[in-house]
C-alpha cells in the first residue's frame, strides 16, 4: 500500500504541518547540547513540509537544506519559510533521499525526522546519515524505543533502548542526548481526526480505493495507539567522532 497511497498523501495530510517530528523539540535539544557556530549547516532528509528546518532556521539561525520526494510538500515548505521570514536560510528541493544521501556530504547536522525505513534498516540508516555528516558533526534521529515489559507494537518492529544504544555504538556514533518527552494525546487525536476526515472525502471521490484509504487510516490509528501505550517516541542526538 505504501506506493499506492503516495499520490493521495498531499490531500490526506493537508491539515498538518508537522508530519511526525516536532521542530521546537529538536531546536530545544540542539540549543541545550550543541554550540551553533557561524556556517553551521543542516541537511533535512525527508523534510516533509519543512517544519523542522523552519524551526531550526527561525529559532537558531541554522542554514538548512531540505529534501523530500513530494513536490506538494516542498511547495508548502517554501511557503512556510517565507511566512516565518527565513527563506534566505532554508533551501527546499524535490528529490529522492535514497539518492541524495549518496552524494550529500560535509554537514554539521543531518536530520532524519520520523521518516521510517526509507533508507533501510536502522543500522543502514545510521551508516547513511553518518556518511553525510562532517567529522565532529551531529545527527538528529526521530524514532522510538520499546520498553522492555510491553507487548509487541501494532505498527512495526521497534528496538528497546539498550538495543538502540548498542546499535549506535556499533555505528561508531556517540549518544549525546535524548528527548523522549511525553506524547501529546490531544494533538495526536486532532491530527488523526483530520486524516480520518480527509480519507472519508477521498473515499467519496474515489470509491474504488476505499480499502486503500481504510488501511491507511488503520495504520495511522495503530501508530497513535502504539505511541500512547507501547512505544516511547524519542529524538536521539548523536555525534560523529572528530
Amino acid at each position: 500500500d505504501s506506493a499506492d497511497i503516495i499520490p493521495f498523501l498531499p490531500y490526506l495530510l493537508q491539515d498538518l504541518w508537522e508530519l511526525g517530528s516536532s521542530g521546537s523539540e529538536m531546536a530545544d535539544l540542539l540549543r541545550r547540547n550543541v554550540s551553533i557556530t557561524p556556517g553551521f549547516a543542516a541537511l533535512d532528509l525527508g523534510c516533509g513540509k519543512g517544519a523542522v528546518s523552519v524551526a531550526l532556521a527561525s529559532r537558531l539561525g541554522i542554514r538548512t537544506r531540505g529534501i523530500d520526494i513530494m513536490e506538494a510538500f516542498i511547495r508548502a515548505a517554501k511557503q512556510k519559510a517565507a511566512e516565518y521570514g527565513v527563506s534566505h536560510l532554508c533551501e527546499f528541493v524535490t528529490g529522492d533521499i535514497k539518492k541524495a544521501v549518496l552524494t550529500e556530504r560535509g554537514y554539521a547536522l543531518v536530520i532524519y525526522g520520523a521518516v521510517g525505513a526509507v533508507l533501510g534498516t536502522r543500522a543502514e540508516i545510521l551508516r547513511a546519515l553518518k556518511s553525510a555528516v562532517r567529522p565532529g558533526g551531529y545527527i538528529l534521529l526521530d524514532d522510538a524505543y520499546r520498553p522492555d515489559d510491553t507487548e509487541p507494537p501494532l505498527s512495526g518492529e521497534y528496538l528497546t533502548f539498550e538495543e538502540w544504544r548498542a546499535l549506535i555504538e556499533q555505528a561508531g556514533l556517540s549518544l549525546i542526548a535524548l528527548s523522549d518527552a511525553p506524547e501529546r494525546p490531544d494533538d495526536d487525536a486532532r491530527d488523526f481526526e483530520c486524516i480520518r476526515r480527509r480519507a472519508q472525502e477521498l473515499t467519496a471521490a474515489y470509491p474504488q480505493h476505499r480499502d486503500l484509504f481504510e488501511r491507511y487510516v488503520k495504520s495511522q490509528r495503530d501508530e497513535y495507539d502504539d505511541l500512547a501505550e507501547k512505544i516511547v517516541g524519542a529524538v536521539f542526538l548523536l555525534k560523529k567522532p572528530e
